[in-house]
């Protein structure tokens, strides 16, 4: 670390280091870290539990997995020049490099739990002068007309916990991505890629929340989705200073 130079000035300038030395490319694909989902699961659990072994759970992490390589594989076939982290992780101390409201010697996580996970963003994008946040969530059996009434409305009140979960985690990453660049475009979207747009109207949301879901139609066009949603929405600029 240089003389005088603060945790947070030092990751500033390891992620300049970082970017300039693996990233930099005039390739107009996007760079993916890792280069291809982490599969943390087996392909396939058992459809049916032997008694007194259950594997709900790990199906349903599989699952989830599987929604996340769905987005990872939509990324990859965008066409822009961008960085894609996914499964960012982040410490408590990370979390609150910057944070100006937060006292550290008042903090109980600071003094015990500062290296302990805070949380985790199934993606990050890093253009050269916007960020987009992406939690995926797999519900993708929400809908299905055969379902109850009753189950219907357990589905609905599931579905909108998993969209108000996101939005949380959403809102730990923009926090975090905005203490370091403050004045950057940072946008934000929550994916279901198995949920077809026309059970859209199972979430209970204002027009402005609907408007940050990304649907199974979406993902199957990615590419058109992209430009009409997040390239039109920023200028094409160079990186502003405080990021270089």
């Amino acid at each position: 670390m240089a003389k005088n130079e603060t945790q947070y000035e030092k990751y500033l300038r390891n992620g300049k280091d970082i970017f300039e030395t693996y990233c930099f490319t005039e390739d107009r694909n996007p760079i993916m870290l890792p280069r291809a989902p982490q599969q943390q699961y087996i392909d396939i659990y058992p459809n049916e539990d032997q008694p007194g072994c259950s594997f709900k759970n790990d199906r349903n992490h599989q699952l989830n997995y599987e929604a996340e390589v769905i987005v990872y594989r939509a990324l990859e076939k965008v066409g822009k020049p961008f960085i894609v982290l996914h499964s960012f992780e982040y410490t408590h101390f990370q979390y609150h490099l910057g944070d100006t409201g937060h006292d550290k010697r008042k903090c109980r996580k600071c003094k015990k739990m500062a290296t302990n996970r805070e949380g985790e963003c199934d993606f990050i994008v890093i253009a050269s002068n916007y960020f987009v946040v992406i939690e995926v969530k797999n519900m993708g059996h929400i809908g299905e007309v055969s379902d109850s009434e009753s189950n219907k409305d357990h589905q609905m009140q599931v579905l909108a916990k998993t969209f108000q979960k996101s939005l949380e985690q959403r809102k730990k990453m923009v926090d975090l991505i905005r203490r370091f660049c403050k004045r950057l475009t940072v946008l934000q979207f929550t994916v279901y890629p198995n949920f077809l747009k026309r059970f859209s109207c199972e979430f209970q949301l204002s027009r402005n929340q609907k408007s940050t879901i990304i649907f199974k139609e979406d993902i199957d066009d990615f590419s058109n989705w992209w430009n009409d949603n997040v390239s039109d929405f920023v200028l094409d600029e160079p990186l502003r200073s405080e990021f270089r």
